[in-house]
């Protein structure tokens, strides 16, 4: 049974971590770890700044091949850990079987969007994965010209990556090179989702475009869960990668998870920081969807109330959708916001004309609006749905907000 093998794997790991890991053998004291998943709720939860309280080398062990990493660090707190030398074999394992459920072979050909600086290059071909990165930081006529010259001898079975880079991607091509449209509608079998929540802003125009399928996944840096949508978004958590719990709080439910592999930094009952809604749980988590995609995304109102950014962007009716590329929020203080919407080429929106085209109502938070050419992105070149505000780099930051 399921639950059998997993109660096997988790308590192995426990066990083993608290014999043999020094962080973890002060943790847990005098705690009964031989009893089964029912009384592995006793065992405490860990999160990212109980870790960051730590020395690095204070919660890890020596082992042959472990590699240095850390969380992306888009809170402005990264956490810096070791992975074991088997992990990225692990994690490729189990994206092939996400992949597949779209049809994806190894012998497919991928074009990948994931914030590559490729240099004066604007495709390069990575044999290993059999796929054609592109380069973010490259014009995209250049981009589409030696694509085109590209997929008219190999067909692009599969867009792999950020889905606001492929839908960037995809518009311009939409309005400036249809003739790719047209090809990659011939060849394409689907659309892999990477890294950022596929927001249907993004999504949905680049499916009703090309007229496939897509999928996309949740997991962290930390490599302790791993999770596909068996609809969309709707995740079913891969208990051979690592066991998802969904744990009550005041807020919801907090996804936790526990790696099975990793030795040398394990995490186990690890707070991921996302709440989520479980949709099929039995003894084991089945199906859950995420509250508000990263809890990060969210701001606060005057009052202290936390909204949900999923909820205010994409749960209501916005007629400037049709006139932007992307639209992201930065929290300035409780109750205070500043709305950032990139234009689309040879657009005159104005800041009155975006407000009007907004349902911005029953929400106790006084917003600004900035109108920009170029959304704010990452170091890796993500477009995120909320920006620390600290990081923006207006011209002219308000000194008050809805003047």
């Amino acid at each position: 049974m399921q639950r059998d093998w997993i109660e096997r794997a988790v308590l192995l790991t426990v066990n083993w971590a608290k014999e043999e890991h020094p962080f973890y053998r002060d943790l847990y004291g005098h705690l009964d770890l031989e009893k089964g998943l029912d009384h592995f709720k006793n065992v405490p939860i860990i999160s990212k700044d109980d870790l960051q309280q730590v020395p690095l080398e204070k919660r890890s062990i020596l082992e042959k091949g472990r590699y240095l990493t850390n969380t992306g660090g888009s809170s402005g707190h990264p956490l810096v850990f070791y992975l074991d030398s088997k992990a990225f074999a692990r994690e490729w394992a189990h994206m092939h079987y996400i992949w597949e459920r779209l049809g994806y072979r190894t012998t497919d050909l991928k074009l990948v969007f994931r914030g590559k600086n490729l240099g004066d290059r604007p495709l390069f071909y990575n044999p290993v994965h059999n796929e054609y990165v592109v380069n973010a930081y490259c014009p995209y006529e250049r981009i589409a010209e030696t694509l085109w010259r590209k997929m008219r001898k190999n067909r692009i079975r599969f867009l792999h990556g950020y889905p606001s880079a492929i839908y960037d991607f995809i518009k311009y091509c939409m309005e400036h090179r249809s003739d790719i449209i047209e090809e990659l509608r011939k060849s394409l079998k689907g659309i892999l989702y990477a890294s950022e929540y596929p927001a249907p802003i993004y999504r949905d125009p680049v499916e009703a475009c090309l007229g496939v399928k897509s999928i996309s996944w949740y997991g962290h840096s930390e490599f302790s869960i791993l999770a596909y949508e068996v609809e969309k978004y709707l995740y079913a958590p891969l208990h051979t990668y690592g066991y998802a719990e969904a744990v009550p709080s005041e807020e919801g439910h907090r996804l936790v998870c526990t790696g099975y592999y990793n030795h040398v930094c394990p995490f186990i009952r690890y707070d991921t920081g996302d709440l989520i809604e479980p949709v099929e749980q039995d003894e084991i988590l089945r199906t859950f969807r995420i509250s508000a995609g990263r809890t990060g995304d969210f701001i606060t109102d005057e009052e202290g109330k936390r909204i949900s950014m999923t909820a205010l962007i994409f749960g209501r009716h916005h007629p400037v959708f049709d006139r932007v590329k992307f639209l992201q929020i930065a929290q300035i203080n409780p109750g205070e916001a500043v709305i950032i919407l990139t234009r689309q080429e040879c657009s005159d929106l104005n800041k009155d004309d975006a407000l009007a085209l907004m349902d911005l109502s029953n929400v106790g938070i006084r917003f600004d609006i900035k109108i920009v050419d170029q959304p704010f992105r990452t170091k890796a070149g993500k477009v995120i749905l909320k920006v620390p505000y600290d990081q923006l780099c207006f011209e002219q930051v308000p000194d008050s907000i809805g003047e």
